[in-house]
């Protein structure tokens, strides 16, 4: 049997209005009366987050002076990851089909995710056909109490807690839009596939040696039943 492990963010569900949101509030907070400011659209700023744009580079971008950068930050901070912000995340297109896809072919589907628990817990009350498909023992996340600012260092280690849960299987496949994501499948010498749905682009992926970089979930369901068959 194959194991689909997939990332949550970035396949299966988009952050981008979320953090768009969130972005043009902070412009709002952080701005003084009268000032002149030039928010980007959204399509900019995306396309500066999936290069790994400083939250500084943005504001300056955006019209903020240099004196209110740390509150910029720290309102990022703050509010992006808030379970009331959450509403505005979407899934991304095909890719429930993808999962479904998956367990129609018999494989076992789980994700590993860098959400702590109450927010995983949120996207899966708002989209309850994701509880059928990932089941509670079949969710690795993080506690509510962690502090999550290295995903770096600890997907490699929440991945290797799952794995440890879970009996061996012959072929497992980890689908993810990060470079923590490439790093975890790597460290467990499992193939990955990078997608360009999440918030890196290709250049930033390629740098980290995926096996493969495919446009979505989608692709990558079909890219593993290719390689499974031959």
């Amino acid at each position: 049997m194959v194991r689909l492990i997939s990332d949550f963010d970035g396949v299966v569900v988009d952050l981008s209005e979320r953090y768009y949101r969130v972005y043009r509030w902070r412009l709002t907070q952080v701005a003084a009366p009268e000032q002149t400011l030039s928010p980007l659209t959204k399509e900019e700023f995306w396309a500066l987050k999936r290069r790994k744009t400083s939250q500084a580079d943005i504001g300056l971008r955006s019209g903020l002076r240099e004196d209110q950068l740390p509150e910029f930050k720290r309102l990022r901070d703050d509010h992006v990851h808030r379970l009331e912000n959450m509403v505005h995340d979407r899934l991304i297109e095909g890719s429930l089909e993808a999962l479904t896809t998956a367990q129609s072919l018999g494989w076992e589907v789980m994700t590993v995710t860098m959400r702590r628990y109450s927010e995983l817990d949120k996207i899966l009350q708002l989209h309850p056909v994701l509880q059928d498909i990932f089941p509670g023992d079949r969710r690795f996340c993080l506690p509510d109490s962690t502090d999550r600012n290295q995903d770096f260092y600890q997907k490699p280690l929440l991945m290797g807690e799952s794995l440890a849960r879970l009996r061996p299987k012959e072929t497992t496949w980890m689908v993810g839009d990060t470079e923590a994501d490439i790093r975890s499948a790597q460290s467990h010498n499992i193939p990955v596939i990078a997608v360009l749905s999440g918030i890196r682009d290709r250049q930033l992926l390629a740098a980290h040696n995926p096996d493969f970089i495919v446009e979505n979930l989608w692709e990558a369901v079909q890219l593993i039943r290719e390689q499974v068959a031959s």
